[in-house]
């Protein structure tokens, strides 16, 4: 670390603004919303005093407990709300960057 050198660029201004994938961020926040409903109704089975469940039964279409169709139509609802919600994200967040980046 004792020999590192930073450079520095005078010509900031030709920088490119960010950008994101709008399909890997729809992606992975997708599998995110996903992975925390299947571990919240995992932790609602072992502990449902906890009520960490009641959440997602309050929100989500259709889902009336922890039956294995509850599970299913959660995890879609999930990846769908999720993706819609990361491919949002990334299209203003480019948005935003190219007007003012």
């Amino acid at each position: 670390m004792a020999n590192t050198t930073f450079q520095t660029r005078s010509d900031a201004s030709t920088a490119t603004p960010a950008q994101v994938s709008v399909p890997v961020l729809g992606a992975t926040v997708a599998v995110f919303t996903a992975v925390s409903f299947l571990l919240c109704m995992a932790l609602g089975f072992v502990a449902p005093e906890w009520g960490l469940h009641r959440p997602w039964l309050q929100f989500y279409l259709g889902l009336t407990g922890f039956d294995l169709w509850s599970v299913v139509l959660g995890t879609a609802q999930s990846l769908i709300f999720g993706g819609y919600a990361g491919a949002l994200l990334g299209t203003i967040f480019n948005v935003i960057s190219r007007r003012f980046g």
